[in-house]
């Protein structure tokens, strides 16, 4: 009885070793450095995505476009929010609408709320802070991949804030295949204080090198029984053919 069950045990012991192996095959800190040089290397980019916005009660579910070129430098994001799903069965539809875009390095943003119609000249030196305020209405958007557009920018991300970073084993998203990275977000203040700590997961393409996904968990710290969890999905082009008209908008005149 019990020399039969030593090969078994043996066998499972040699699976988990498989296993790890598979997970901890390529090096999760070079994945993304080859992200990093990826989107440098870029001439011209073009996504679309979606938001999920799960809180405690509700969801807010949210798309969004981007397109960029280096030169001349352009720029164009559009986030719209679409709705606040209730857990109780109400359906609000969402009024959330930011524009900006930058031809030839001179940035516009608008906001459907305020109605605000703002302009940005390279020579004020405003534009960076622009695009960053930009972040909180846009759910992260106006940052997330522009800031590994424009490298020299300062603009930092949830993946610039990622930290403990470990390979995860592969999964496919988006029908591509993704080097799938677990780590922590965290933020820190220049005293050292740390703010916005959770657990994030990256879906990078194997080939690509370009962000499919992103998820971020609920901070440490949340009380018991509530979730602050942001789900971003992208879908996009790498280098694609793209259009002066695709880079401006009209402003509603109501």
């Amino acid at each position: 009885m019990y020399t039969s069950l030593i090969p078994i045990a043996l066998v499972a012991i040699a699976s988990a070793g498989d296993t790890a192996a598979v997970r901890a095959a390529y090096d999760a800190n070079d994945v993304l450095a080859k992200m990093r040089s990826a989107y440098a290397a870029l001439t011209s980019y073009a996504d679309s995505g979606t938001v999920l916005d799960e809180n405690t009660g509700y969801t807010d579910r949210s798309t969004f476009r981007t397109f960029f070129t280096r030169e001349p430098n352009n720029l164009f994001i559009e986030f719209r929010g679409v709705a606040s799903e209730y857990k109780i069965g109400n359906r609000v539809p969402s009024n959330a609408h930011i524009v900006l875009w930058m031809e030839a390095g001179e940035l516009q943003t608008w906001s459907g709320a305020s109605q605000a119609h703002e302009t940005y000249p390279r020579a004020a030196g405003q534009q960076v802070n622009a695009v960053k305020n930009a972040g909180y209405f846009t759910h992260g958007i106006s940052v997330l991949i522009p800031s590994h557009l424009y490298t020299n920018a300062g603009m930092a991300s949830p993946i610039h804030a990622a930290e403990e970073v470990e390979a995860d084993g592969f999964e496919t998203v988006n029908g591509r295949k993704c080097y799938r990275l677990l780590g922590v977000e965290r933020w820190r203040y220049p005293s050292g204080q740390e703010t916005g700590v959770r657990a994030i997961t990256i879906w990078i393409d194997a080939e690509t090198y370009l962000i499919h996904k992103l998820f971020q968990d609920t901070p440490k710290g949340y009380p018991r029984n509530e979730i602050s969890r942001r789900t971003t999905t992208i879908k996009h082009r790498a280098n694609p053919k793209l259009t002066p008209a695709q880079f401006r908008y009209t402003v509603p005149t109501s």
